[in-house]
C-alpha cells in the first residue's frame, strides 16, 4: 500500500497531512509519488502521523519510489532470518 493509500484509509487529505507534517501539499504529493525522497526528521513526523513505526513508513514510501530497492531488501530480510 502507498503512503497516499495509507493517509486515505485514516481519512486524511493531503492539506492535513502537509499541516502535520509541516512541510507543503505540493511536496507531500511529491514524496507520495517517489519522485522526491522525505528528509529524515520529515519522514519520522510523517511516520508519527500516520501511527506508524520508521520500518514501515520507509516500506510504504519504497513502494512507490523505487520497488526494486524494497525487494532488494526484502531479500536480504529473508536471507538472514
Amino acid at each position: 500500500m502507498s503512503l497516499e493509500e495509507v493517509r486515505k484509509s485514516q481519512g486524511l487529505t493531503a492539506p492535513t497531512m502537509a499541516t502535520r507534517v509541516g512541510i507543503t501539499v505540493r511536496e507531500l504529493l511529491a514524496i507520495e509519488r517517489g519522485q522526491q525522497y522525505p528528509r529524515l526528521c520529515v519522514a519520522q513526523k510523517w511516520a508519527n502521523a500516520l501511527g506508524l513505526s520508521f520500518e514501515e513508513f520507509s516500506r510504504h514510501f519504497y513502494e512507490k519510489a523505487d520497488p526494486a530497492q524494497l525487494l532488494q531488501c526484502n531479500l536480504e530480510n529473508q536471507q538472514e532470518g
